[in-house]
């Protein structure tokens, strides 16, 4: 009996929180693009979705696999795509920023070893105020779904 009031009051309380450290911020789609033998960056993408009513920022990524992980963005300047640096990305309230092919991504330097389509691997995600989260990111020859 006191399970099922206790079922009836955690319903009627309407949706779950979001687990403690999540700062009402989801992450999806996380993918590593597999690179030829040898090289010495790869790319890595997701898609960061705020749920929150304050703004996320990205200020960091790291991961063992890595000597190194910045944060960059493909932009077309006078006809011609040019990569920069980005020291932080901000997630605005109840909106998504998509990490993906010609636009944000993850610029993963100098792999440990090896990383072969089919292998995953762990990044670890610094955000401010939502703290760290430790994401996923399977490696694959091409985008999800695609």
């Amino acid at each position: 009996m006191l399970r099922a009031l206790l079922l009836l009051l955690a319903f009627l309380s309407g949706p779950p929180a979001f687990p403690a450290g999540d700062a009402g911020l989801a992450v999806d789609d996380a993918w590593v693009r597999e690179a030829p033998p040898g090289a010495m960056t790869l790319a890595g993408y997701l898609v960061l979705r705020n749920h929150s009513d304050q703004k996320q920022v990205l200020t960091g990524a790291s991961s063992p696999d890595f000597a190194s992980i910045m944060m960059h963005r493909t932009e077309q300047v006078d006809g011609m795509a040019r990569m920069t640096h980005q020291q932080t990305v901000v997630i605005p309230p109840g909106a998504e920023v998509r990490f993906a092919p010609n636009g944000y991504h993850l610029m993963l330097m100098n792999p440990k070893h090896p990383l072969r389509s089919g292998d995953t691997l762990r990044i670890r995600l610094e955000f401010d105020p939502g703290g760290v989260r430790e994401i996923e990111f399977p490696v694959r020859t091409d985008a999800p779904g695609g």
